[in-house]
């Protein structure tokens, strides 16, 4: 079977957006913990780093939406169903970070 240049760049995307996502869960849970953070500061280096990736991860969502939105407009068949794929995974991803970024917290420490 042969990919459209849309197919493609949907699952590139995806790849892309679910490597981030498994990369913030491991980080909040086994690094996080380990930073510095000085005494009586309220936020820590760990802080930024992941307000950081929640605002890089929130633009590939919106990024992704657009790209599956001109794959709807302009797209193939495939191309279509792959931005119908590609709306539906990063809409479970952004639901499902909230509660899986509070238990890799507590897994943490």
């Amino acid at each position: 079977m042969v990919l459209s240049k849309g197919t493609k760049a949907a699952l590139w995307m995806g790849m892309i957006i679910f490597s981030l996502f498994i990369f913030m869960l491991v980080f909040r849970a086994f690094i996080y913990a380990g930073m510095y953070i000085e005494p009586g500061a309220p936020y820590g280096v760990s802080d930024i780093i992941e307000l950081l990736l929640g605002s890089v991860f929130s633009v590939l969502i919106a990024i992704s939406v657009f790209l599956a939105g001109a794959l709807l407009v302009k797209g193939s068949v495939q191309s279509k169903k792959s931005g119908i794929f590609l709306i539906v995974f990063c809409g479970v991803l952004f639901v499902a970070y909230t509660p899986l970024h509070n238990i890799m917290a507590r897994l943490g420490g």
